[in-house]
């Protein structure tokens, strides 16, 4: 709408009597399905948030993926909250992240390529770009659990930039993989959009972080550049006092006496008055928790108040600094000679109590091993050893296989790695052609991995199978139909016998193998 329009409009509305006395009023545009809540000053305050968090995130995100990472802030803006969800791609990695004490929630999105980069490198793997970075049914429950590591470590620094916020505290709520299914605030509640180019190693994403103007309402007002100027412009006199007013220590307010002479200490009674000149001249100074912190002036009381002037910390530490100026040094020095050899003392017997353990612990390693190798080891000695993966040394094969038929390969990948050659060779077999050479080539090239990782995905792992196994029974089978063909009558035999002949040969020449052993001879009439 033009500015002619808008005029027109507000004639229509207001008509000409309203507008006489304001000939050169002007028409400021405002829409309601899309307001702005945040003025550009604020805005500003936002993107140096962001610029903030993004220097802490890739420092830690780098640590954490041991990886080359980073994090480069790109826009910042407001819009509404379905202007935002509507466009995403689906699946993503939408976090939930809760900052108390302020009311509502912060949704922290990463895009497909740069999930699927993370989870990749947890897992153990160089990641590359692909076409297609997730499945389309997300995350599975493994990667669900172990991309907590990576979004945990970026709501720390989250909560860093955020610090001058008293008592702000940001902590992990969930993770969604569909945006109609993270409704956080109703789609027409107006937002503040942060908007990062994520890269983890060769891998280019996408990172965003949502704040609702519920969650930035209470504290709307230091996001102002008026609030940092006063910031800035604070003296020492007034930080201390801040800092004495919420500190919970004891504060008290001392005056220096002076030089008494001994007569007027003899002559002290109960109720004796002694003149404090300083106190006189409206001078003390603050003690707070038993350190001197500020110097007063102009002293005076007031009934049961008492006011007085602040001259700063500097001068107020003045007499401590002297005090500790005068200490010996030589004591201070034979101090820290002898705290030194007593710390050196308890860290040598350390290291060799430590070293001693590490001989038991490797003994019983190569001690277990040898007995898993020769079934002589029960399950519940092989779940105590602490070795990745050492609880599915007993999983059968076919289940183990079936369930990770289902993860992406570079899981697969990871688990198999700790397995024994036996038991991985047999799994390895038996997951699907199209996927053995990807799982092999990753076996071959897999980087190390975190042991909170290994803990988490076996934590997992276990589970599932320990459910399949619960539910799992033997039921048919190549036996099984064995004896029944040797029961049925002969011409029933033959029919089964051809029919699988010319549908199945490989599985009709297995029972034809096993219809017939020695043990039947006996059975069998004269003819």
């Amino acid at each position: 709408m033009s500015e002619e329009e808008a005029r027109a409009v507000s004639r229509s509305i207001l008509g000409l009597k309203g507008l006489g006395d304001r000939p050169n009023h002007s028409i400021k545009l405002y829409d309601f399905r899309r307001p702005d809540k945040f003025p550009r000053d604020q805005l500003r305050t936002m993107q140096n948030i962001a610029e903030s968090f993004a220097r802490l995130a890739t420092i830690r995100l780098s640590a954490t993926l041991r990886l080359p990472c980073n994090l480069s802030l790109d826009h910042v803006d407001q819009m509404t909250y379905g202007e935002f969800m509507d466009p995403l791609a689906s699946p993503a990695m939408l976090a939930v992240v809760s900052m108390e004490p302020l009311k509502g929630q912060v949704v922290l999105h990463v895009d497909a390529a740069g999930c699927d980069a993370m989870i990749e490198r947890l897992f153990g793997a160089m990641p590359e770009a692909t076409d297609k970075p997730l499945a389309s049914g997300g995350l599975t429950d493994i990667e669900y659990s172990t991309i907590e590591k990576a979004v945990s470590a970026l709501i720390v620094e989250l909560g860093t930039a955020w610090n001058f916020v008293e008592s702000l505290k940001p902590r992990f709520m969930q993770v969604e993989t569909e945006a109609r299914f993270c409704q956080v605030v109703p789609p027409t509640e107006m937002i503040v959009l942060t908007s990062f180019a994520l890269n983890v190693g060769t891998v280019k994403g996408r990172l965003d972080i949502v704040y609702p103007f519920l969650v930035l309402e209470p504290i709307i007002h230091m996001l102002s550049a008026k609030y940092w100027y006063q910031l800035a412009g604070s003296s020492p006199a007034k930080d201390t006092m801040t800092i004495a007013w919420r500190a919970a220590l004891p504060a008290q307010v001392m005056c220096d006496v002076g030089a008494v002479p001994v007569d007027v200490l003899r002559s002290l009674r109960k109720g004796s008055v002694i003149p404090v000149a300083a106190y006189g001249e409206g001078k003390a100074w603050l003690r707070l928790g038993g350190a001197r912190v500020a110097n007063l002036s102009v002293l005076r009381r007031d009934g049961a108040s008492m006011a007085a002037a602040i001259d700063g910390a500097d001068a107020a530490g003045k007499a401590d600094r002297e005090a500790k100026a005068a200490d010996p040094v030589g004591r201070l020095a034979e101090e820290l000679r002898s705290g030194l050899a007593s710390f050196k003392d308890g860290v040598s017997g350390a290291m060799a109590q430590m070293t001693h353990r590490i001989d038991e612990l490797k003994g019983g390693q190569d001690d277990l091993s040898d007995r898993v190798l020769y079934g002589q080891a029960d399950a519940s000695e092989i779940q105590r050893s602490g070795r990745p993966f050492s609880s599915m040394a007993g999983a059968p094969a076919d289940a183990l296989a079936l369930f990770l038929s289902s993860e992406r390969p570079q899981l697969t990948a990871l688990v198999l790695s700790f397995l024994d050659d036996a038991t991985g060779a047999r799994v390895l077999s038996l997951l699907p052609e199209s996927m053995q050479p990807d799982v092999a080539r990753r076996v071959a090239t897999m980087d190390r991995t975190s042991q909170e990782v290994l803990s988490q995905v076996e934590r997992v792992l276990d589970k599932k199978l320990s459910a399949i196994e619960k539910d799992r029974r033997d039921t048919g089978g190549l036996a099984k139909i064995v004896g029944m063909l040797n029961l049925v009558p002969r011409a029933t035999e033959k029919l089964v016998i051809e029919a699988l002949d010319a549908s199945d040969p490989e599985l009709a020449e297995s029972i034809k193998r096993n219809m017939f052993v020695f043990e039947d001879m006996i059975i069998l009439d004269d003819e």
